[in-house]
């Protein structure tokens, strides 16, 4: 799974299929809009736009919107760069994201046309309205925020009141008062212009101020960094001096388990219920994890109706768009409206998508050798760079996100294994 978070282009052209919310520059207080206990079962309520090539809504490298996004969602930019025509080896390729706060700065002043992030936190959406700029939203994906603290730790749950206790107050400090160990209590904090800072501050601390003794003494900069931060702190990280301790993060759902998939990192954390439920892909899909959220496409109400970025924001919302975030590891908004991921003609489409990563490659034939399970293996014959093919075997197991590719690689000519 290629995890690169996209921007979130946001269409005008959606208003009629895409749930909205605006920043209106009229000086009325702004508050979190979007319900992330409803917003996933409103999208099932919805229908998909069909299948579209991006390049049939007249999007191109050659007309290219100008996008941005957060860390966590530069998968998204990606596939969107990627449906425009694009590929990895381009010197264009969209490798580093702005970061969600610079991204919706950028946004206002009118230096990027779409930005795909978060939704946006109450200091964000003032900036908006003393600027006098109205922002549209269009969500394309489920995310949810989650708490997070070492595997060894035996506490189960977490609420939010002892949340709002610990990083507005810094008032637990050991975890036996949470139910778990007889163990101090570290809370880990991101910096304010993070994606996850932003989920934090609407979905738990309502823009209040974070206790001052965290934000000095235990801000994380990068998302990878509270996760070996919480993952390792109890013992003692880079100094080796192990404390008795169990450090709390939080993060984003599809983010770590992206995270996972490179580093293994997960296996070292455990992933706190929150009021009592569990944090899966279908909880935070159906909206019943209670700090299910998104990843919106946010544009300006201004963008002229015929802007490209208006056309990414479609496409994302279309099926063809929705299982593009899919194959990205993100939980699409209508997951539910999706055919099965798991056939023998979606493994196929797949591995054409693994062997175009290959420009200078050509697939001659693809032969089905067995399927079973959540496994399916094909023998591949390609044409390489040198005009010469080869015989080649790849690996694909299934989820409900999808295929991915467990490994490819050349067969023996004469043994044919």
């Amino acid at each position: 799974m290629k995890r690169l978070c996209v921007l979130f282009l946001t269409v005008l052209f959606l208003s009629a299929c895409a749930p909205k919310t605006a920043l209106e520059g009229s000086g009325n207080e702004s508050t979190y809009q979007p319900d992330p206990s409803t917003s996933s079962s409103q999208q099932q309520e919805e229908t998909m736009e069909p299948a579209m090539a991006l390049t049939d809504l007249g999007v191109t490298l050659e007309n290219y919107p100008r996008i941005n996004g957060s860390t966590s969602t530069l998968g998204i930019v990606q596939a969107v760069y990627e449906g425009a025509g694009g590929n990895m080896q381009d010197e264009n390729y969209p490798w580093e994201p702005l970061r969600t706060v610079p991204s919706y700065e950028a946004l206002i002043n009118g230096e990027v046309d779409l930005i795909l992030v978060p939704y946006a936190s109450p200091a964000v959406r003032e900036q908006a309205q003393q600027a006098g700029v109205e922002l549209e939203y269009s969500q394309v994906a489920a995310e949810a925020l989650i708490f997070i603290t070492p595997k060894d730790n035996t506490t189960a749950n977490i609420t939010g009141d002892q949340v709002r206790e610990i990083y507005l107050h810094n008032g637990i400090s050991n975890w036996s008062e949470l139910g778990g160990p007889d163990r101090g209590l570290v809370p880990i904090c991101r910096n304010a212009d993070s994606g996850s800072q932003s989920q934090m501050d609407n979905l738990i601390l309502n823009g209040q101020a974070m206790d001052p003794t965290i934000q000095e003494n235990y801000v994380e900069l990068t998302m990878e960094g509270m996760l070996e931060q919480v993952a390792y702190y109890h013992s003692g990280g880079m100094f080796d001096e192990p404390t008795d301790t169990y450090a709390l993060g939080y993060t984003l759902f599809t983010y770590l388990e992206d995270m996972d998939s490179f580093t293994g990192i997960g296996s070292e954390l455990k992933i706190l219920n929150y009021e009592g439920v569990a944090a899966t892909a279908e909880s935070i899909a159906d909206g019943s994890y209670p700090l299910s959220d998104g990843y919106y496409a946010v544009t300006r109400a201004d963008l002229p109706q015929d802007h490209p970025a208006r056309a990414v924001v479609r496409w994302l919302r279309s099926q063809t768009g929705q299982e593009a975030l899919l194959r990205q590891g993100f939980i699409p908004v209508y997951m539910a409206q999706l055919p099965p991921q798991d056939t023998e003609e979606a493994a196929r489409q797949e591995v054409a998508r693994y062997y175009a990563d290959y420009t200078e490659w050509k697939i001659q034939d693809v032969r089905l050798v067995e399927q079973m399970g959540n496994s399916i293996t094909f023998h591949v014959t390609v044409t390489l760079e040198d005009g010469q093919t080869q015989e080649q075997e790849i690996l694909l197991e299934s989820s409900m996100r999808g295929w991915s590719v467990v490994y490819s690689m050349p067969l023996d000519e004469e043994t044919g294994n």
